[in-house]
């Protein structure tokens, strides 16, 4: 019989199916019904601390729909949508980091397309191109 690589005078139960080393009872590892000597099974098995883990993707939780109003119906009231963006992305920020981002852009969006829709309503008005008629003002 032959020996051990590893112990030389001892006998040989096994051989490494990786490299081919001799192996004693002492020295052999087993998985999956395969024998391992000591290098190759300690390339093959990692420990916990030297694996790195990808960082998973955050989780991302169900926002409602109802937040959009808060940012959509400010328009009625004079234009603070971007107050309504600012409150849903504060709001939702954690729980759906992308949506509550959009929240907040698309408020300050619509604030901005009614502050230049006013002015051009303003400037068409104070031109002549537009008649204003206030209803329970005397016209003369």
């Amino acid at each position: 019989m032959a020996d051990c690589s590893f112990h030389p005078g001892k006998d040989a139960v096994g051989a490494c199916v990786s490299c081919g080393k001799m192996l004693c009872i002492a020295c052999r590892t087993e998985l999956h019904d395969k024998v391992y000597c000591p290098s190759c099974a300690n390339k093959l098995f990692v420990h916990a601390d030297d694996v790195k883990v990808a960082p998973s993707a955050p989780v991302v939780q169900s926002v409602s729909g109802a937040w959009w109003l808060l940012v959509i119906l400010p328009l009625l009231f004079g234009g603070w949508n971007w107050i309504g963006g600012i409150i849903a992305w504060a709001v939702n920020k954690g729980k759906d980091p992308k949506k509550a981002r959009s929240m907040l852009i698309w408020g300050i969006v619509i604030s901005v397309i009614y502050i230049i829709l006013a002015v051009i309503f303003l400037v068409l008005v104070l031109a002549g191109f537009l008649v204003v008629s206030l209803p329970g003002v005397l016209q003369q």
